[in-house]
């Protein structure tokens, strides 16, 4: 008797989860489902890497570096693609030969150190720097935006630095450009509309002083999120070195009809 029992019960819950499955379908097919990436394709490790070196006895070198690692990336051109900006091409993109890497530039850069003393060195104490960063910025639908900073200091009234991002696209494991989400590109439309949204975002920072551009062009450094897209302009790109990097956010409702319609679709922009 328990046996059958046992039985009724699993058919019913067979029969239960059935109809659930069925009227979940139904409600999802009713309306496009933003899908994101998977958590467990974009899984990252990271090398970080400190270290400096007494080039003489007024000169400390410091060598800092973090670097990230994506062991479910197999693609080789995508892979390619995504450290190009960190100067790294290898054939195999495992942490161990990433590792590899960062020492051989952590020498290349303390030997470059060395050689530019040869006829000049401080007469005072000073620290000399070289630092890069990657990080995972964001992770949208099948696009993943990845933001690498570097900056440094070897002698002179201040140091450099430097800001840039990339998206790609992780289903045709390609780097997004700017083709793939405006059609529009004229350089004088889009002049309008950078410095109307860069003057509109400015009544705080102050950076519309520092201009040293009448007109301000499109460029390959931007991202973008479910409502805008952001370009950034490095210092002396677009303003003087005090003004600091320069972001330009520029919502999708104010050109919305330059958008292509396979980023559109994508992003299921109405």
């Amino acid at each position: 008797m328990k046996n059958i029992f046992a039985l009724l019960f699993f058919i019913f819950l067979a029969f239960f989860s059935c109809k659930k499955a069925e009227n979940s379908n139904a409600k999802t097919s009713e309306k496009t489902v933003t899908k994101e990436i998977p958590v467990n394709l974009l899984a990252t490790d990271s090398i970080n890497l400190v270290d400096s070196s007494k080039v003489n006895e007024n000169l400390t070198a410091i060598f800092r570096s973090s670097v990230l690692v994506f062991p479910n990336l197999t693609n080789k051109i995508l892979l390619d693609s995504i450290y190009s900006p960190l100067n790294l091409k290898l054939k195999e993109y495992s942490k161990e030969k990433i590792s590899a890497e960062i020492d051989a530039q952590k020498k290349e850069y303390y030997d470059g150190v060395k050689k530019s003393l040869e006829d000049w060195a401080p007469d005072f104490p000073q620290t000399w720097e070289q630092n890069s960063y990657m990080k995972m910025f964001s992770q949208l639908n099948d696009y993943m935006t990845v933001q690498y900073k570097a900056d440094g200091y070897t002698g002179g009234a201040h140091g450099y630095y430097n800001e840039l991002y990339r998206v790609y696209d992780v289903k045709t494991n390609k780097q997004v450009t700017l083709a793939d989400i405006l059609k529009v590109r004229d350089a004088k439309i889009w002049s309008r509309i950078l410095m109307d949204q860069f003057l509109k975002n400015d009544l705080e920072r102050g950076q519309a002083q520092m201009l040293l551009v009448k007109e301000i062009p499109l460029n390959d450094n931007f991202y973008f999120d479910r409502d805008n897209l952001y370009f950034l302009y490095n210092q002396y790109e677009i303003a003087a070195y005090a003004a600091g990097p320069v972001m330009i956010k520029i919502p999708y409702t104010e050109i919305k009809p330059f958008l292509t319609q396979d980023f559109r679709t994508k992003l299921n922009l109405k």
